[in-house]
């Protein structure tokens, strides 16, 4: 799995799910044509793959990805694209083709961590330390109502009630990512709960330190790199003890692989987080439509049948709901540390 993540200074398409196929990178003044005919740029053979599918391409200094009118429809974050739309993509996007996933990675994207604070990441022990004491978790009411920089200011405040508040906030954002991500990695339920509770008491015990400087990169590629330390230390422990380690290839995998698995664990979230957002701003039957025609690969006429509803309204429905989750989906990516 390793072919997907050389270096590149072009757009790359990460797979995360379907029959292994050869690297897609897409170069700036080159085109790529996805679909089942083998006279395309990459060939995707499958029944619910047209022949030709999708393109993706830089037009005006923007990466665009193109349904060319296929039969059964190009999802991105998990929405299906109408025949022949054109939509600009981001890093961190997931694309669907029939059976395949991908991980959109633009060019000039690598994360430039501190030094220093990576090396006080990366000697974090895997277990908490005799005599340290795991905060308490405080969960809120409403759960998330402060901005990202007050959580970590909070996380570095001095007063014991804060500290706790900013504590439990994090682990209500965060803590479904590291478990989720663990569990891909092949961790059993029971694990990855251990692996989510060391990694977070881990970034809590270094947040003193943490100063956000978007030069010196995100605060999302520090808890990656917590997280990958926990899931291979745990993983090398379980090797030397001659336990069961079935299940965790990935972790066997290289550094670029394990991350990308976080990646699309992180990128789920967030799609998850903008449609609860979104949900309640429409009214339930045109959240139905949205979800039947545009999620779950109904056509428009059958979604129309069963909520008594024609067809242009069904699609109508759809282009509405979407345009407000890929603004949500914007607003949390420019949120996001």
């Amino acid at each position: 799995m390793n072919d997907n993540n050389q270096h590149s200074d072009g757009l790359v398409l990460f797979q995360i799910h379907g029959k292994r196929v050869p690297p897609i990178e897409v170069k700036e003044g080159s085109e790529c044509i996805l679909g089942r005919s083998p006279t395309c740029s990459h060939q995707l053979a499958n029944r619910y793959v047209s022949r030709q599918h999708a393109k993706v391409e830089c037009k005006d200094n923007k990466w665009v990805l193109s349904d060319l009118k296929s039969r059964s429809g190009t999802y991105l974050n998990t929405i299906r694209m109408e025949q022949g739309e054109e939509v600009q993509i981001h890093s961190d996007d997931m694309i669907q083709i029939g059976p395949w996933k991908f991980l959109v990675r633009l060019p000039g994207q690598t994360e430039n961590l501190d030094s220093q604070m990576v090396n006080e990441i990366d000697n974090c022990p895997v277990e908490p330390e005799q005599g340290d004491e795991v905060p308490t978790l405080v969960r809120t009411v409403n759960g998330r109502y402060e901005t990202n920089m007050d959580l970590l200011l909070q996380l570095k405040s001095d007063e014991t009630v804060n500290r706790e508040m900013g504590w439990g906030i994090f682990v209500d954002r965060y803590g479904p990512i590291i478990c989720g991500f663990a569990r891909n990695a092949g961790l059993p339920s029971g694990e990855a709960d251990d692996v989510m509770q060391n990694v977070l008491f881990n970034f809590f015990r270094v947040a003193d330190q943490f100063e956000y400087d978007p030069s010196k990169g995100r605060f999302r590629g520090y808890l990656k790199r917590i997280t990958l330390n926990a899931i291979r230390q745990r993983y090398r422990k379980r090797r030397e003890a001659n336990l069961d380690t079935h299940g965790m290839q990935v972790a066997e995998g290289g550094r670029d692989e394990l991350e990308a698995v976080f990646d699309r664990e992180w990128a789920e979230h967030l799609l998850s987080e903008a449609m609860t957002e979104a949900r309640p701003k429409f009214e339930p039957k045109t959240w139905e439509a949205f979800e039947l025609y545009g999620r779950r690969g109904m056509s428009a006429e059958r979604a129309a049948e069963r909520l008594e509803m024609t067809p242009e309204t069904v699609r109508h429905a759809k282009s509405r709901v979407m345009k407000t989750v890929r603004e949500i989906v914007t607003r949390l990516r420019e949120e996001e540390l």
